[in-house]
């Protein structure tokens, strides 16, 4: 009885969204996934786990190196989002992004917590890179980042830490990106949701460009929707971001099986990517060129876009 109990406290232990959030498993084909973010409660208990790493992800080490949580390896932005056939913050090959977390001393079985510089692109990011590369059960954000870290005035430190890398086997998930191509050939398709992550002004067509705008009959969620704000930037309760946000976007609607974000470089897009599979949508894709590439494709009249607002 003994063994069983201290089993089941392992497991708990390390599934840090069990107990706090375990009944609310979603509805009809939804099911969330409370365990892709961790509390910073949670984390500090478990700093000194070999299990655990904590990865500090920024434009630049400059905010690391200022103060990090203790034993977080830095990871720079330029990892996860760079420029591929002239456009802007797409990920690398599934291969540079594989050796990337080995190097680091990832491994394969680490409970991987990630935050970053910012109220939480950074991170979602990244969290994206792992989940297409088959990671997404060992990976978590840390919600509220650094700044709820701070905020509750938690240790940092400014030591860095050596690396050791770690064997990472990676699952690339192709179908979880999709290209202009396939976009142009699923617009209309009453099966596929498009969501812009973008404010809701760049969403609307504010710009002057002649091209700005939205993909035809794409629904508007800025990211910053799915945070408390952004100076307390932990994510909604999983029944507002379900029910207000996303449900009332469409995506539950009975004829929609996959949903697609975008934004105008892929990195915004990335949060709502996170957001949606954290609630638990089955077939979550990301348009990673976006509206940069998009807008720049011709013929215009084959690539189109909207400022009708929706």
């Amino acid at each position: 009885m003994r063994r069983l109990t201290a089993g089941l406290l392992a497991v708990i232990a390390f599934a840090p969204g069990l107990l706090a959030q375990a009944p609310d498993r979603g509805v009809g084909s939804v099911r969330h996934h409370p365990d892709f973010i961790v509390q910073t409660a949670w984390l500090e208990a478990h700093l000194q786990s070999p299990r655990v790493v904590v990865l500090h992800v920024g434009h630049s080490d400059e905010q690391y190196h200022a103060g990090h949580i203790p034993g977080a390896l830095f990871l720079p932005l330029s990892a996860v989002a760079t420029t591929v056939g002239g456009v802007a913050n797409e990920f690398p090959a599934p291969e540079q992004l594989a050796a990337t977390f080995r190097d680091l001393g990832v491994g394969n079985s680490a409970r991987i917590v990630i935050y970053g510089d910012d109220p939480g692109l950074l991170a979602a990011r990244v969290w994206a890179a792992l989940d297409l590369l088959g990671h997404s059960a060992q990976a978590a954000i840390l919600d509220g980042g650094l700044t709820r870290w701070t905020a509750e005035r938690r240790t940092v430190e400014t030591t860095v830490r050596a690396r050791h890398p770690e064997p990472f086997a990676s699952r690339w998930r192709s179908d979880g990106i999709v290209s202009a191509a396939w976009v142009r050939a699923h617009l209309g398709d009453s099966t596929v949701l498009f969501v812009d992550a973008r404010p809701r002004e760049q969403y609307a067509g504010a710009e002057t460009d002649a091209r700005s705008g939205h993909l035809l009959g794409a629904k508007s969620l800025y990211w910053m929707n799915s945070l408390v704000s952004a100076e307390d930037p932990v994510l909604r309760p999983m029944q507002e971001l379900h029910e207000e946000l996303w449900k009332s976007a469409g995506a539950d609607r009975p004829s929609v099986r996959t949903v697609v974000t975008y934004c105008r470089t892929g990195m915004q897009a990335s949060h709502d990517y996170f957001v949606a599979r954290y609630i638990g949508y089955p077939d979550v894709r990301l348009y990673d060129g976006s509206m940069s590439e998009w807008a720049s494709l011709t013929p215009a009249a084959d690539y189109p876009v909207e400022r009708t607002a929706r």
